[in-house]
Formats: structure tokens, C-alpha cells, sequence
């Protein structure tokens, strides 16, 4: 079986500099992947590279991408294979919600069950008013909506955690991982990195337009993060200063502890029994997303 999503060997140049240079990665069916990045570092290309929207008429570009084995122009029925979330819902602002789903899924050949459907799926079913009154977080619903008429088996989403309110994103959060769980597959782009994490699967790092780690989310975590162990005793000087002498990172915090980078929790401890320290705490701390992105982009600087 195909993967859902493949993609190979993308290039892209924009008025003169290169976009994307050479990616490739796969996304599985039955997980979410994490597509991360800083602003500028292609992810919005690609993703439209994936969806068949190239983007500037006359750039150069070149490279493979498929859905469920098939480049998107080639998809029999795409709706029901892939359903896209843009970062920018693209709406009529005198329309109405259902008006504007009304209009893609007749362009999609869907009938008006998938609009209820749709509008009923992200809560928008009661929503009155034009398109110009919604709020952010209504407007994202309204997108994801227009991604999910036809019931797609893949979900490409740009940013679709922007402007929802913490309801919202736990509504999403849960929406996105029922999908996978029955076998579905999805692609995110998402600035909120630690939110994020729990739902993630995979991720996807992309920088300065070239995939710099694929892998298992905790995979990422444990290559790009330093581990900092919250470390207390009688004597909190004294220990700083042997556990700086045997080559760790030690920075005070809050209520007397220190954090320290650099030793394993068990290296602490015999240190502290070395110089006669008693260690009355050892906490390691897990490593956020953010943390192991920032390290990330640091080791490539």
C-alpha cells in the first residue's frame, strides 16, 4: 500500500532564491505528522506543492507529490481523498458560512448533505451572519470545514490551530487524532509547538527550504534537546560547584533549586556523594517540542 502522502525530490525557486532544495519525506496512513519550521522556511509551498496548487505562474520547480499514491491532478475523486486547510480561509466576506461551503462543494460535485455535514462536524451549524462578522476562530472552523466536505481520507492543514480558543483547539486536538486512529492521515503546519506535541505522531523539520529530521516525534525530542535535571540539597552551592567542575551546566531557579545540564540524574547523585552532599531532590525534566526545535535550528547556525 502507498504511502498517503510521498513526496520526492521538490524543488522551488521564487524570484531568484531557492524555497525548496531537494525535499522529500513521506507522511503514513493512521498517524499525524507535524510539519514545523520558522516563518520562510517553505512549509506553505510545500504543502501547496502536495494539494496541486504550484503557486507563481513561470517559477521553476520540479519534484514529485503524491496522494494515496497519485499526483493530486490525477485523483479520480480528490475530495474524498484529500481535504486542505489554507492558512487564509479565502472567502466571500458578503457570504454566508454555508453559502461559501455551498459553492465548494458544488465546484466539488458534492450535494448539499456534505454542507450540513461539514458545518455540523466544526460546530458552525447555528452560525448566522456574514462571513465579514465571524471571528478568527470562526473563520478557521469555516476553513476546516471546507476541508473536511468530502469526507477525505487525508488532511493537509495549514495553521489550523490559529485564532480557536482553547475549546477549539481541544475540539481540534481530538477531531484530528480520531481521524488517524481510524486510519486516516494528516499533515499540520503549526506554529504552537508545545501545544501540539501530545497529538503528534511524526514530525517533519523543515529549514531553509530542506528536511533536516523525519522521524518519530520522541525520536526528535531525544536527538535535539538537552536534558536538565531540577536538582535540591543541603548544600546547594557547594554542589553547583562540583557538578561545574565535572563539566555540567548549572543555572539557579525559583525556591532554591538549580537545573542542571549536561549529567544524567544518577551522575548528580554520585557527585553530591563525593563532596558529601545530600541531594534531597532529582527531577528530570521532560523536553518540550520548542526546546528541541530551538536546539534544532541552533545546531544548523
Amino acid at each position: 500500500m502507498s504511502a498517503a502522502i510521498e513526496v520526492a525530490a521538490l524543488h522551488a525557486r521564487f524570484a531568484g532564491r531557492t524555497v525548496l532544495d531537494d525535499v522529500s519525506f513521506t507522511v503514513p496512513w493512521g498517524a499525524v505528522t507535524g510539519f514545523i519550521g520558522v516563518n520562510g522556511a517553505g512549509k506553505t509551498t510545500t504543502l501547496r506543492r502536495i494539494v496541486g496548487l504550484d503557486g507563481r505562474q513561470g517559477a521553476p520547480r520540479a519534484g514529485i507529490a503524491r496522494v494515496a499514491g497519485r499526483a493530486f491532478e490525477q485523483l479520480v475523486d480528490p475530495c474524498s481523498v484529500l481535504g486542505y486547510c489554507p492558512d487564509a480561509l479565502g472567502a466571500a466576506p458578503g457570504q454566508s458560512a454555508a453559502q461559501h461551503l455551498e459553492a465548494l462543494a458544488l465546484r466539488a460535485r458534492l450535494g448539499r448533505d456534505a454542507t450540513r455535514r461539514a458545518l455540523d462536524d466544526v460546530g458552525l451549524t447555528g452560525a448566522t451572519g456574514r462571513i465579514r462578522s465571524f471571528s478568527l476562530g470562526m473563520r478557521r472552523r469555516l476553513a476546516i470545514a471546507g476541508a473536511l466536505l468530502g469526507a477525505p481520507r487525508v488532511l493537509v492543514l495549514d495553521e489550523p490551530f490559529d485564532g480557536l480558543d482553547p475549546a477549539g483547539r481541544r475540539w481540534l486536538s481530538e477531531r484530528l487524532r480520531e481521524h488517524a486512529d481510524r486510519g486516516g492521515a494528516v499533515l499540520l503546519s503549526a506554529h504552537a509547538l508545545d501545544e501540539i506535541e501530545p497529538l503528534l505522531d511524526r514530525v517533519v523539520c523543515l529549514h531553509d527550504g530542506r528536511v533536516r529530521f523525519e522521524g518519530d516525534t520522541e525520536a526528535f525530542l531525544r536527538s535535539h534537546a538537552a536534558r536538565v535535571v531540577l536538582v535540591r540539597s543541603l548544600d546547594q552551592p557547594r554542589l553547583a560547584a562540583a557538578l561545574g567542575a565535572h563539566g555540567a551546566t548549572v543555572h539557579a531557579r525559583a525556591g532554591g533549586a538549580i537545573a542542571v545540564r549536561g549529567l544524567e540524574a544518577l551522575e548528580i547523585a554520585r557527585v553530591g556523594a563525593a563532596v558529601d552532599v545530600l541531594v534531597t531532590e532529582l527531577t528530570p525534566r521532560r523536553t518540550t517540542l520548542s526546546a528541541a526545535f530551538g536546539a534544532a535550528i541552533e545546531e544548523l547556525r
